[in-house]
Formats: structure tokens, C-alpha cells, sequence
């Protein structure tokens, strides 16, 4: 399967509703360092080259803001449900901008950021792959797209995506799109040059085919690692 078929706006919505009611009965503090004690150290080392003044986006922020405990100054937060979680969360979100808005289509000028950051977002969106046409817009050439994903075993991912599309009343308690590894591997290197594939954590059962690992992709434009490549200085042979 080379592209998932985008889920439909009431399924989307669906998913929002069940992301409000997810938060309604939690504590922000708590699941904020939960989610800094999973992620920070594995995010530093590719965050550690960029500059103080560097522009950075998380998409699909939450309520939790993760990238408010980098050191860069810069933070732009986009989250469809933003306005909700502030108001559910009153003064305990971070500093930053905030855009309340789908990531499908953001309104910044091309290469605007020098890391985009998108941490199990892309299977509760309504359409993955125009976020990644907007995701390769936004980065800057030198940019970094730091991406999270739960995948599935492909047997699983597949009887997912047939269900979402024939009997989509079987699949309300889950996320809309199922990837395998491979899937998402071909769906980023579909915009992107994978620099990167961390295990961050896996679910492991008694059935093989619900085995599931939570990859972090590191990615860079294709084209300008294409254009170093080609400008780049002829290697000497060694005598």
C-alpha cells in the first residue's frame, strides 16, 4: 500500500472529540514530565546544533507543549484543539505562539522553520500526506523534521486500513491510520532523506502480529541533501 486513503471529516472529528475527552480528568503536570522523561533525551542530541534565535514548530503539540523545555527561544505551537486546552489548562501552557489550525495547510512562508517537530500526530490527522507537503514546504534547506510513530505489524496495519474504509464503526476506539514500519519509511522517503530510526519503546503480545514499536525518524530535505551531494568537493585518492 503506497498511500493511505485520507479518513473523513466526521471521523476526524471523532478522533478531537475523544483527544478533549482523553484530557478532561488529567493532570498537566503529571503527564508532562512523564512525556519529558520519554522524549527529552532522545530529541537533545538533534536539537544541540541549533542556535538560541533557531525557529521551531511542534506539530500537534497537545496540551503538553513538549518543546517548551528546549533551550531555543522560538517556539510556534499548532494544534487544532489548542484554544481548548488552554482554556481547560489556564496559564499552564507554555510561552510561545499558538495556532489553532490542522496541519495541512499553514500559513507560513516556505522554509520558515529550522526544526519541525511531530510526536504521534500523523496517525490521528485527517490527510498524512499533505502534512508532509507542507512539513517539506515549512523546513529550511539545513531544516530537521523529528517525527514519532507508533507502527503496526503490516498484517494489522492493512486489516486497519480496510476497515477504516468498508466498516469504519469497527475502528472509533482507534487512531484512524495504522502504519507499519515499512509504510512510514516509504511515506517519509517519499519528501525526506531518513538520517535516522530510534526505537523509543515496544508492545510486545503473545500474537505476533500485534507486536508494535514507537519509531523517531530524524529527516532532512531530499533536496538539499541532493544538492550537498553535487556541490560537494571531489575526494582526493590517498597516496
Amino acid at each position: 500500500m503506497s498511500k493511505h486513503h485520507a479518513i473523513s471529516r466526521s471521523r476526524w472529528n471523532q478522533t478531537q472529540q475523544s483527544a478533549l475527552d482523553f484530557w478532561k480528568n488529567r493532570n498537566l503536570a503529571d503527564e508532562r514530565k512523564a512525556s519529558e522523561a520519554k522524549y527529552l533525551e532522545l530529541l537533545k542530541p538533534f536539537t544541540e546544533r541549533l542556535d538560541s534565535d533557531a525557529n521551531i514548530l511542534e506539530i500537534g503539540c497537545g496540551a503538553l507543549c513538549l518543546t517548551q523545555a528546549l533551550p531555543q527561544k522560538n517556539k510556534t505551537f499548532l494544534d487544532p484543539l489548542i484554544d481548548d486546552f488552554r482554556r481547560m489548562f489556564p496559564g499552564e501552557l507554555s510561552d510561545g505562539e499558538y495556532i489553532s489550525g490542522t496541519a495541512e495547510n499553514i500559513l507560513y512562508q516556505d522554509r520558515s522553520f529550522d526544526l519541525i517537530i511531530c510526536l504521534n500526530t500523523i496517525s490521528f490527522s485527517l490527510n498524512p500526506e499533505l502534512i508532509m507537503n507542507e512539513i517539506k514546504r515549512l523546513l529550511r534547506d539545513d531544516g530537521l523534521l523529528l517525527l514519532s510513530i507508533r507502527t503496526h505489524s503490516g498484517l494489522e496495519a492493512r486489516l486497519h486500513y480496510l476497515a477504516e474504509r468498508w466498516f469504519p464503526w469497527l475502528c472509533r476506539g482507534s487512531c484512524p491510520y495504522f502504519y507499519s514500519l515499512q509504510g512510514i519509511r516509504n511515506t517519509l522517503e517519499r519528501h525526506f532523506s531518513i538520517q535516522d530510526d530510534i526505537i523509543v519503546d515496544e508492545q510486545h503480545s503473545w500474537l505476533p502480529v500485534l507486536k508494535r514499536q514507537e519509531h523517531l525518524f530524524a529527516c532532512s530535505r531530499k533536496d538539499a541533501v541532493q544538492a550537498t551531494t553535487e556541490h560537494a568537493s571531489p575526494i582526493s585518492p590517498v597516496s
